[in-house]
């Protein structure tokens, strides 16, 4: 985080292809601009121990690079085809992790590679090595015209922030004083996570990237950020989980050419609102997948999730938020993401979150913009039939929940919760749906056929009432 005295008039929010300013209208002073930030390719040159890779892996979902190749010392791959592999890779930055004393030799072989298929690449890749001096050394004279930088053990939790600092500073490349997103959504979490004393999970999903934050009261944020979204990134997202997995989630038939061309339509049209039920229902599906990704990425990196999964409080933002219906951004978090315990779901539509974590990232007290209170939601797996009891101002309901079931509560004014099992009893003042009983079980199975894949998406729709009656 850079901290700055100076006074700042207005917030710029960069999308996809337009800017919005908080507040809106002319700027009486200073304005600080919130970008995406450049697309980052990072290849790695790693040693022997299986942590290195995971360690890697996570340090670019932290920081928001793309990792697209992975060279080990003991790969079984030549000489020739290392080097044509990190050709192709393209790479802006090469870490070299070589913290063990026997992994040197090979790691040095495979900074010769990395010369010997990039070294007509221009610009030429920095080289950030992890590893101490006589390595660093040894690496500079394998590649005498790259840039060679050093960082700590990346298995160590400053190596990784160091790791990060250096991505986001390159994803900035000659943008001036910026505040890139995903470290305004960070420093959001973080400040709404003190002021509810409260473990947070924030979920932001754009055209371009998606972004599951976990903030703890004082304690670490642990932020994963994927190049996956429902626009520009639309593509990625099929490239990434097939086209199958992305139809699963619409509740109609249609044909895969048609889809297809729909999901390059959202990667021409950036920015464009969905003007028809079935490109609603397509974006919906598409941030189903970059969420479920960027959480199988990250536990592939080691990361644990258990935490974040039972945080009491997620937020939701972005395109994500901007959804018609409270409803539909509702479905899709609980999807998605699937809590495993009481979760009290908001939604912070607009920019004024970002504009507001932006400020804090740069240092400065800014006070967090209210949320909207979706719903309460209650995730259960019941071994026999068990009875949820929801209290309002219109007095006490009694559910009967069995596995497989999945049902709305309507509430008003202030609510409570009694489950069973438990002496915990989840609240709010107030609900914008009301409580969603969750007894689906983890993880969601979607029948393969049509004939039973539409209408169990139709009954989970129809209980959140996410659609109009006529479109379903």
């Amino acid at each position: 985080m850079t901290a700055s005295t100076e006074l700042v008039a207005s917030v710029e929010i960069a999308h996809e292809a337009r800017t919005e300013r908080v507040p809106p209208g002319a700027a009486d002073g200073p304005v600080l601009r919130v970008i995406p930030g450049d697309v980052v390719r990072v290849a790695a040159l790693l040693g022997r121990d299986p942590k290195l890779a995971r360690a890697m892996a996570f340090g670019a979902l932290a920081g928001g690079a793309s990792l697209i190749g992975l060279v080990g010392t003991h790969d079984g791959r030549t000489f020739v085809e290392r080097g044509e592999l990190l050709r192709d890779a393209h790479p802006d930055l090469v870490v070299a992790l070589a913290p063990d004393r026997g992994d040197v030799d090979g790691v040095i072989e495979l900074a010769e590679a990395l010369r010997f298929g990039c070294g007509d690449q221009h610009p030429l890749p920095h080289i950030l090595v992890a590893g101490d001096e006589r390595v660093r050394a040894r690496i500079a004279a394998a590649c005498p015209a790259n840039t060679i930088e050093s960082l700590p053990d990346l298995r160590t939790p400053a190596g990784r922030e160091a790791l990060v600092a250096r991505l986001r500073a390159v994803r900035r490349r000659a943008q001036g004083d910026v505040v890139l997103r995903d470290e305004a959504l960070e420093a959001a979490a973080r400040a709404l996570a003190a002021s509810a004393k409260a473990d947070v999970v924030l979920i932001d999903v754009t055209g371009g990237a998606t972004s599951v934050i976990h903030a703890q009261p004082g304690g670490p944020v642990l932020g994963i950020h994927e190049r996956l979204g429902v626009g520009a990134a639309a593509d990625r997202v099929v490239a990434r989980a097939g086209l199958d997995r992305v139809r699963r989630w619409i509740p109609r038939a249609v044909e895969a050419p048609a889809l297809l061309e729909r999901v390059f339509n959202r990667a021409r049209w950036p920015d464009a609102i969905p003007a028809s039920v079935l490109a609603l229902s397509l974006e919906m599906a598409l941030a189903r997948e970059a969420i479920a990704h960027a959480l199988t990425d990250a536990e592939s990196a080691g990361v644990s999730l258990d935490a974040a999964w039972a945080a009491p409080l997620l937020v939701l933002t972005g395109r994500l938020a901007e959804f018609p219906r409270a409803a539909q951004s509702l479905l899709v978090a609980i999807d998605a993401f699937g809590p495993n315990g009481p979760t009290l779901v908001s939604r912070a539509t607009g920019d004024t979150l970002v504009a507001a974590g932006a400020l804090a990232a740069r240092g400065r007290v800014a006070t967090m913009p209210a949320t909207d209170p979706i719903a309460i939601v209650a995730e259960m797996w019941p071994r026999r039939s068990a009875t949820v009891r929801v209290k309002d101002s219109s007095g006490v309901v009694a559910e009967k929940v069995v596995r497989g079931s999945f049902l709305l509560v309507p509430t008003k004014g202030a609510v409570e919760i009694v489950l069973p099992g438990t002496t915990i009893r989840p609240s709010a003042e107030h609900l914008g749906l009301g409580v969603v009983i969750d007894a689906r079980g983890r993880p969601l199975g979607l029948p393969p056929r049509d004939a039973e894949r539409i209408p169990t998406l139709a009954r989970w729709y129809a209980a959140l009432d996410v659609l109009p009656a006529d479109a379903r």
